[in-house]
């Protein structure tokens, strides 16, 4: 069996961006709202690199991402970064069994993840502490997602330029 090798370069230009589109959502896109519905794209930022790069990356970009929402938003501490390494991991293990490195695929692991991680949010934060309607969550969910579908390609298309630059395929 062979090792993986994991290119420290290609996961710190993962880690810079990241960083920049945390700042950006959380100074610019976080003030703006689309219809009530607010852009979330750092859950495109795992699924992107799990799909691009397989597990390992999908697992460092992961802990990365929910570091930064552990920082910027309100939930339980500790939850983010354990979902998102979770979901670099099965996400990168199901590219390389059933999914194509392309756009629609992407859409996919983005839908499937925005789902569950407001699905978990709801019921870890939300219902025990405040009570929330989850027809209320849900519409959130479905509205967030869908607005992250329109604008996943301002994160797929850089994911995709940085991992061809390091493929040695």
């Amino acid at each position: 069996m062979q090792r993986e090798q994991i290119s420290i370069p290609k996961i710190l230009l993962y880690v810079l961006f990241a960083l920049l589109a945390y700042v950006l959502q959380s100074s610019l896109f976080g003030t703006w709202s689309i219809r009530g519905y607010h852009l979330d794209l750092l859950p495109a930022i795992v699924a992107a690199a799990a799909l691009l790069d397989g597990p390992m990356e999908g697992a460092v970009v992961g802990i990365v991402v929910g570091l930064f929402y552990d920082l910027g938003f309100i939930g339980v501490d500790g939850l983010y970064p354990i979902f998102f390494l979770l979901f670099g991991l099965i996400a990168g293990a199901m590219s390389r069994l059933a999914l194509s490195r392309n756009y629609v695929s992407m859409l996919l692991l983005n839908a499937f993840e925005m789902t569950v991680l407001g699905l978990l949010r709801y019921f870890a934060y939300l219902l025990p502490q405040k009570g929330a309607s989850f027809v209320l969550v849900l519409q959130q969910i479905v509205g967030g997602v869908l607005l992250a579908s329109v604008f996943c390609f301002a994160v797929y298309l850089p994911m995709r330029k940085i991992s061809r630059s390091f493929d040695t395929r």
